[in-house]
C-alpha cells in the first residue's frame, strides 16, 4: 500500500479505492489502496478529513457524502481510517463490505496537519540543538498532541541550557535548512550519523535537516526548517531524578501564544499604569507593598485577638466558646490561640465563605481533639491538630451554634 504522505506531506488531497472494511467497538474502518493520511506513530498523533464517496449521492440534496476521518491507525495490512457517515443520510446503518471497491477522494485537515508538522519538525531540531550542547542531553520521550509540545531530556540540564539550546536552535531553524526525506536499506544506516539508533528494520526512512539533523522517523515535516519559526520554550520541569521535561510551542501557535503573552502584559500594565518595560519592577513593587499590609494586618488581628481575649477571660481556667460573626470569621484562630494563652480552653466557631469553621485551643493541657470531634460531626465536617490545638471545617454553617456547644460540652467533661 502507498503512503502518500511519506512521498508529499504537503498533499491535501487524493483519491484512492476502499479494499476492506471492518467495524469494532470503537466504530467503521475503511482501508484504502493508498492513502495521504497519517496514521498515529512516533508520538505524532494521526490526521482527520473527510473521505468522499465518488458518484455517491447519500447526503439527500445530491452532494456526493463526504464521511468524517476521527482516527487513522496503521498495521501489516495498510493504513485503517475510522470513518463516520454525514449526518442526515438516513436508512440503515452501513455494512463493514458495503462500500468496499467504492473510490473515494481523500481530503486532508490542512490546519491540524501543518500544525503536526510545525511541532515534529521544531522537536527534531530542539533535540539536536540539546545533543550539541551536550552528547548527555539525549532526548527520551516526546508527545505531540497538544500546542504544548514536551521533551523529555536526560542529563537535567539546567535553565541556562534550556535558553542556550532555544537560542542556537531558532538562529538554526532561521537559515531555512532544506528537510528532505529517504528510504535505505537496513544494512546501510551505519553510513548515516543518525541522532539516535533506528527503532525499525528492513527499509528505513530517514528525514534530513540540513547537516545539522538526520534521523529515522515515519512522521510527516515541513519543506524547511525556517518553517516551524518562531520555536518558543515554556517551561522546564524536573519529572524525576535524571529526566527534565521541557516545553515549547512553535510555528503558528508559538505566535498565538505569544500575541496572547503580549495582550495579557499589555492589559496589566495598563490596569497598573505602567510600560510593558516597567511592568516586572511595578508588580514587584505591589507584591512588596501587599506584604507589608499583610503583616501589619496580622499584627492588627493578634492585638484584637488579645483584646477581645481579656474581656472574655480576666482571668485563667475554665471553658470560654465564641460564635463569632461571619464578618470576623478571620480572627477565629487569632481569638483562639489569645485565649489559650490566658489559660483557658477555647472553642471558637465561625462562618468562613460556605464553611462553617471551628478552631479549639487548650490553656490548661487538655487533648482538645475528642471536642473537635464532637463539634465536626453535627456539621459534616472534617479536620484535626495536636492535643493542645485542632481545627476543621465543614459544609452546614447552620449546625455550626449547635457544634460549637458539643464541643464545649466535651471540653467541660458534661
Amino acid at each position: 500500500m502507498s503512503r502518500l504522505e511519506r512521498l508529499d506531506a504537503y498533499l491535501r488531497e487524493f483519491e484512492s479505492v476502499v479494499e476492506d472494511a471492518r467495524e469494532d467497538d470503537a466504530g467503521l474502518w475503511w482501508r484504502l489502496r493508498e492513502s495521504a493520511f497519517y496514521a498515529t506513530g512516533g508520538g505524532q498523533p494521526h490526521d482527520s478529513g473527510t473521505l468522499t464517496l465518488l458518484g455517491s449521492i447519500e447526503a439527500g440534496d445530491g452532494a456526493a457524502a463526504a464521511w468524517a476521518v476521527e482516527d487513522v491507525e496503521a498495521d501489516d495490512e495498510g493504513v485503517w481510517h475510522r470513518v463516520t457517515p454525514p449526518a442526515g443520510t438516513g436508512g440503515s446503518p452501513p455494512t463493514p463490505s458495503q462500500h468496499v471497491g467504492t473510490r473515494v477522494h481523500g481530503h486532508i485537515d490542512w490546519e491540524r496537519r501543518f500544525h503536526h508538522m510545525q511541532r515534529h519538525t521544531a522537536q527534531h531540531l530542539v533535540s539536536q540543538a540539546f545533543v550539541r550542547l551536550d552528547p548527555e542531553y539525549g532526548t527520551r520521550a516526546v508527545s505531540l498532541s497538544s500546542p504544548d509540545v514536551t521533551l523529555d531530556l536526560a542529563g537535567e540540564p539546567g535553565d541556562e541550557a534550556v535558553s542556550a539550546a532555544f537560542e542556537l536552535v531558532n538562529r538554526v531553524a532561521a537559515g531555512a535548512l532544506p528537510i528532505e526525506a529517504f528510504e535505505v536499506d537496513e544494512g546501510e544506516l551505519s553510513a548515516h550519523p543518525l541522532r539516535r539508533p533506528a527503532k525499525v528494520t528492513g527499509r528505513v526512512r530517514l528525514v534530513r535537516m540540513g547537516d545539522w539533523e538526520l534521523s529515522a522517523c515515519g512522521g510527516t515535516h515541513l519543506r524547511s526548517s525556517a518553517e516551524a519559526m518562531p520555536i518558543l520554550a515554556l517551561a522546564r520541569e524536573r519529572i524525576r531524578r535524571g529526566l527534565v521535561r521541557v516545553t515549547f510551542r512553535a510555528g503558528l501557535e508559538a505566535v498565538a501564544h505569544a500575541n496572547a503573552t503580549q495582550a495579557s502584559a499589555a492589559e496589566a500594565a495598563r490596569a497598573l499604569s505602567s510600560s510593558l518595560q516597567d511592568l516586572p519592577g511595578r508588580v514587584n513593587a505591589l507584591l512588596e507593598e501587599a506584604s507589608s499590609v499583610r503583616r501589619a494586618l496580622s499584627h492588627a488581628r493578634a492585638a484584637l485577638a488579645r483584646a477581645r481575649a481579656e474581656a472574655l477571660a480576666p482571668g485563667p481556667a475554665g471553658v470560654v466558646a465564641v460564635h463569632l460573626p461571619a464578618e470576623e470569621g478571620d480572627l477565629a484562630t487569632d481569638l483562639a490561640d489569645a485565649l489559650a494563652e490566658r489559660g483557658v480552653s477555647a472553642v471558637v466557631g465561625a462562618q468562613q465563605g460556605d464553611k462553617a469553621f471551628l478552631v479549639l485551643a487548650s490553656g490548661a493541657g487538655a487533648d482538645v481533639r475528642p471536642a473537635l470531634k464532637a463539634g465536626l460531626e453535627l456539621i459534616a465536617g472534617r479536620g484535626g491538630g495536636k492535643p493542645e490545638r485542632a481545627q476543621g471545617a465543614g459544609p452546614d454553617p447552620a449546625a455550626l451554634e449547635a457544634a460549637i456547644a458539643a464541643a464545649e460540652n466535651v471540653l467541660k467533661g458534661d
